[in-house]
């Protein structure tokens, strides 16, 4: 559970003057029965919430210990216990018979608090036991069952005074929307709260404000910010250390490693990586210290350093096998194959291809980090001059690529089902409210008019003077957040290292076209023929001027009305609107040129860069975009690279013609081009590059 506790509120001198207005405001309205609620923080008890503290300052205590300390505050509750009080130690009592395994009697403990607090109406207890429920089902892998819960639990956020809540709730939604890689949110919600600890006095608050420079520092990563993630890791890993939050320093000190190594930093990742390995060493946390052995075997395998990388790749598997870890000893096996296959051993292959074979059965590995090893399986078989066995695993990570858009397509239904149930809980929150309004309308009015207008004015004052003072506060935190929201709208739709646009801003633009429009429009794929031997040969920092420059090419290439994509990785992507066949085939020939004409300077160095292309139209062939539409276009030109690839690279291949039914055709242009190409049913044009 996040680190959380209640504070009070430091207030200056002239807000505790005003609020002393109010308050005599308040006992007019009493005296002549006008008195209203006044919203506050909810009350709590002094003694719970010191002892709940304690358990939270006090890393020492066994899980056993932890049980009993809690059980004992939970028996302390009386009917007289404040709400909030109560919800505090129970939701701390059900997380940890969460992590005793007792997970049925931890949701059954949440039941009871839930059907408590909404009839009580407290927002405050309502959302810290939501949160508690959202934070256990997402430890539980049931993250689809939290993603639906989330809006719900942004509504309650929202009415929340208690910052201790708000600051454990929006940590938890950043979270979230960080496993289902939506930064954007994820970056608003740390911001939020980032504002609730400002709020917040409390001898754990620098320890909160450290977890958040950890939390940002992943989310940069994330980003592939890498030199941000440096930087923050570098604000905050020494103060952690010295400050003895040794689990915070250990998550620092990896998040720099792999912001390093994906700069191709690898000499000062092996320095970070091995801070990392003496706090897993101290903390005693085993299965950690496996991961970051592995992590040695493939930064050392990246310099070229083979036997060091072999002797921590068996060191990994030995603790491994001792522990367990299978799904690890997978991953070690895998890069151990690769080592041989490196050195010349094509028996390696056999290693790779078993832990592949492995990796496929297994359910807690994501399709993302399965089509990277295929990526890294077909790098295998080129080095080995396999490439009939390559084009097999690109073909395989072609259809995992189909089926991760699928998912993320199934993904977006579950967030809009989300929406919608949030919109229409608000509805019907709205309609009660003004329910409730016109009630206590119809009783004033009959209440008598010159008390009113007395207790109006003296209210007024009060108002305008609370105004003054509030307009300074709001009109800084607005301009933090125009300033927050400017930023996090260009990361949404640019490319951070090429500053062109992103998938995001295709799919943007592709909703919001004209599927009517009686002019042809392209879609040109690219990816940088060899570019891994780039970056295992000069660095990541080099491949990534190289992708500068060749993103510099092509927009000298490109039209101002068309839409050049950085698509991921070393794949950028070419929208050209109101293009003809011919034209499309010329455009291709030019980037083909653009690319290879001249080697690109780096130093000393004259690195040669080609590049093949797959490139279809729109519509296809003359078929309704209700058949084919921008994505199964974008699909058929991705297997026409692909086919390039096999053919020698440096070219583009496009399929410019259909010769039989679309439906005759269809599931070979959904899933394997070769046939359609050796059935005659599809023409497929081939433009070779500069010296190819």
């Amino acid at each position: 559970m996040t680190t959380t506790m209640n504070s009070r509120l430091r207030q200056p001198s002239f807000i505790k003057y005003a609020i002393g207005l109010v308050c005599l405001v308040i006992l007019c309205l009493s005296a002549s029965g006008y008195a209203q609620k006044v919203v506050d923080i909810p009350p709590t008890d002094a003694d719970i919430e010191a002892q709940l503290d304690s358990y939270l300052g006090d890393d020492s205590m066994s899980s056993a210990e932890t049980t009993t300390f809690l059980k004992n505050v939970v028996e302390q509750l009386t009917p007289a216990t404040p709400l909030m009080s109560v919800v505090r130690a129970k939701a701390y009592y059900a997380s940890q018979l969460f992590y005793n395994e007792e997970s049925k009697r931890a949701y059954s403990l949440l039941d009871v608090l839930k059907q408590q607090v909404n009839a009580s109406g407290l927002v405050d207890a309502q959302a810290e036991v939501l949160a508690t429920r959202m934070d256990l089902l997402n430890i539980e892998g049931k993250r689809g069952d939290a993603f639906l819960l989330v809006p719900e639990l942004e509504r309650l956020l929202k009415q929340t005074l208690t910052p201790r809540v708000r600051f454990y709730g929006y940590n938890l939604l950043s979270s979230i929307y960080v496993d289902w890689r939506r930064y954007e949110d994820a970056l608003k919600h740390l911001l939020a709260a980032q504002t609730a600890l400002n709020q917040m006095d409390s001898a754990l608050n620098q320890g909160r404000r450290l977890y958040l420079l950890t939390s940002m520092a992943g989310i940069q990563n994330s980003l592939e910010q890498w030199s941000a993630a440096i930087e923050t890791v570098n604000s905050a890993v020494s103060e952690a250390q010295q400050a003895g939050h040794d689990v915070l320093a250990y998550d620092l000190w990896f998040a720099k490693y792999y912001a390093q190594a994906s700069l191709g930093d690898y000499e000062n990742a092996l320095d970070s990586l091995r801070n990392a390995y003496l706090l897993a060493k101290k903390l005693e946390l085993d299965f950690q210290k496996v991961i970051i052995l592995n992590n040695f075997g493939d930064a050392f395998m990246k310099l070229g350093q083979f036997e060091e990388a072999e002797k921590h790749l068996l060191e990994a598997r030995e603790k491994a096998k001792a522990l367990e870890f299978n799904e690890m000893l997978s991953t070690i096996d895998f890069n151990l194959g690769f080592i041989a296959v490196k050195q010349g051993d094509s028996l390696g292959i056999k290693q790779m291809e078993q832990a592949t074979d492995e990796f496929r059965e297994d359910e807690n590995l994501s399709s993302f980090e399965l089509e990277q090893l295929l990526g890294e399986l077909a790098n295998a078989y080129e080095t080995l001059g396999n490439y009939r066995m390559q084009a097999q695993v690109l073909q395989e990570r072609l259809t995992l690529r189909q089926q991760i858009s699928e998912q993320s397509q199934q993904q977006q239904m579950a967030e809009l089902q989300a929406v919608y149930k949030s919109r229409d809980n608000a509805q019907q929150i709205a309609l009660l409210e003004q329910q409730n309004a016109l009630k206590e309308q119809i009783i004033a009015n009959t209440r008598q008019q010159q008390v009113v207008w007395t207790l109006f004015g003296i209210a007024a004052a009060i108002s305008l003077i609370l105004l003054l003072l509030l307009y300074r506060k709001s009109r800084q935190a607005n301009q933090r957040l125009n300033t927050a929201n400017v930023k996090l709208s260009d990361q949404s739709l640019r490319d951070p290292l090429t500053g062109l646009l992103n998938r995001r801003a295709l799919q943007d633009a592709m909703l919001k076209r004209d599927v009517n429009d009686q002019y042809h429009e392209g879609l040109l794929l690219l990816d940088i023929d060899h570019f891994k031997r780039i970056n295992d040969k000069y660095g990541h920092a080099t491949g990534d001027a190289v992708l500068t420059e060749i993103s510099r090419r092509l927009q000298n290439v490109c039209r101002d009305s068309d839409m050049l994509v950085r698509w991921g990785g070393e794949e950028f992507l070419f929208y050209v609107r109101q293009v003809e066949l011919s034209s499309l085939k010329r455009l291709a020939s030019r980037i083909l040129e653009a690319i290879a004409k001249d080697p690109i300077k780096m130093g000393e160095e004259l690195i040669h860069v080609t590049t093949t292309i797959g490139f279809s139209q729109l519509p296809f062939a003359g078929v309704s975009e209700d058949q084919v539409d921008w994505e199964r276009a974008l699909q058929i030109a991705d297997m026409a690279l692909y086919t390039g690839k096999t053919q020698g690279r440096n070219r583009a291949c496009g399929v410019t013609a259909l010769h039989v039914d679309y439906q005759q055709a269809r599931k070979a242009l959904e899933h394997d081009l070769s046939e359609a190409v050796e059935q005659n049913w599809v023409e497929l044009t081939t433009i070779k590059g500069p010296n190819a």
